[in-house]
């Protein structure tokens, strides 16, 4: 097990041709530090400062530039359906869509009827080696609590894997564009990547209705030198610093944290005080933010989340955490409004939350709509390791306290850090280690 921190994450021999392609910078940061009043480690608010301050931090208030624009179109592309006959049909209904589109001059909207999922096909000319190759795509859906989406590979044997996004988090009615990368779920044992002759594309369908979306720009990425794991804990819960943060030492494993939730009437003695969360940063973990646990981002109003996601960022920059442009969205909610918002005051975050594998390759995510595991299960929780090492994916694994059903116990905790030590081919970072290879800059 590779421990190597904080450096910069080398590529596999494929290089980095195409990977930003299409970016420029749109714009400059803001460090004016503002008078409104953060709440401290207590839980209770300063009182506001009459003046107004410059200076410099490790990270300003607001973004520099719009991490979803400047990053939208990474990688080289592949298809963007300008010659829709490439493509069949075996399942549902797939019609070439000139109004509504994300690249070039038409998309594919696809519809499941009553409950039907919908499959489309692909031939390639000849055959393509994706040993070291990742797939995205660009999806909107009208139905996405319903829905998720897979990429097939398959080669000339007729053997296949699943890349899979298995839940789509994004919140109707305000609805939009974004990319997925979608990992490994699985993979037939006798499947050649050498020898890729067909690619399918499917929207899953979870209920007895309808389901619509759209697909488009196709592209693929270059794989990483190993797969990749993020432990992350929500909320700051005492419970990570007391039972998981001994092990994660032991192992000299990162986890990345959300700082406590400042809201009345939570007692304080659950969550990390603020001395705590500098301690564990000292020793590797990253604090980066999480909006409120009692407003999900897609039922409040613009104007209420920029203030949320304002005084969160100035208390971690205020405390000098440096892990302030990264962010958790609280119950995996969010819509085309939030994520404009939220792109204001970070670069990374998100995410589409599933109780199975659910992981993502490392250079062609949406940068604000990360796909996460729930990790409750510790044989769920082993198969992301194991499949994140063997295809060089990243897996986010997701906990809150041992004492909730989201999260599984101390002692299957342990079990799995001790996995993870044991599985060549794979580390932990922090968000902070992703962010860097997803743009191509060291962290």
């Amino acid at each position: 097990m590779n421990r190597t921190r904080r450096r910069f994450l080398q590529l596999s021999g494929t290089g980095l041709v195409g990977l930003l392609a299409g970016c420029s910078n749109d714009g400059t940061g803001d460090t004016t530090e503002h008078t409104s009043s953060p709440p401290t480690s207590s839980g209770t608010t300063e009182p506001a400062d009459t003046t107004e301050t410059t200076t410099e931090r490790t990270s300003a208030l607001h973004t520099k530039y719009d991490s979803r624009k400047r990053f939208a179109s990474p990688g080289t592309s592949f298809e963007t359906f300008g010659d829709p006959s490439r493509w069949r049909s075996l399942e549902g209904e797939m019609t070439p869509d000139s109004k509504t589109r994300n690249t070039g001059s038409r998309s594919l909207r696809l519809v499941g009827r009553d409950g039907q999922h919908v499959i489309i096909e692909r031939r390639l000319s000849g055959t393509m080696d994706f040993t070291d190759r990742d797939v995205s795509a660009m999806i909107r859906t009208t139905t996405p609590s319903k829905i998720g989406f897979y990429v097939y590979l398959v080669d000339t044997d007729g053997n296949k894997a699943a890349l899979e996004l298995r839940d789509i988090s994004y919140r109707p009615p305000d609805i939009g564009w974004f990319r997925t990368c979608p990992g490994v779920f699985e993979a037939d044992e006798k499947l050649d990547l050498r020898n890729i002759d067909r690619l399918l594309l499917q929207v899953t369908n979870g209920t007895t209705d309808d389901v619509k979306a759209w697909v488009d720009d196709v592209r693929f990425h270059p794989k990483p030198d190993k797969g990749y794991v993020i432990l992350s804990w929500d909320d700051g819960k005492r419970s990570y610093y007391e039972n998981a943060a001994p092990p994660h030492d032991e192992y000299g494993f990162p986890a990345v944290l959300t700082h406590p939730p400042h809201l009345a009437g939570l007692k304080r003695d659950a969550f990390m005080s603020l001395e705590e969360l500098k301690e564990r940063e000292s020793k590797g973990d990253e604090v980066v933010a999480h909006g409120s646990v009692q407003d999900p981002f897609a039922r409040i109003s613009s104007s209420k989340l920029d203030g949320i996601l304002e005084t969160h960022k100035r208390w971690l920059i205020d405390h000098e955490f440096s892990g302030a442009d990264f962010i958790v969205y609280p119950g995996n909610n969010f819509d085309e409004t939030a994520l404009d918002v939220v792109s204001n005051y970070h670069y990374m975050g998100g995410m589409n939350q599933s109780g199975n594998v659910n992981t993502t390759g490392v250079h062609g995510f949406d940068p604000l709509v990360l796909p996460r595991t729930i990790g409750n299960d510790l044989e769920i929780s082993k198969r992301v390791v194991d499949n994140v090492a063997k295809y060089r994916n990243c897996g986010i694994l997701n906990f809150h306290d041992f004492e909730s059903s989201n999260t599984m116990s101390i002692s299957d905790y342990r079990k799995l850090l001790s996995h993870i030590d044991g599985t060549a081919g794979v580390e932990v970072i922090t968000f902070s280690d992703l962010w860097g290879m997803r743009t191509n800059t060291a962290p």
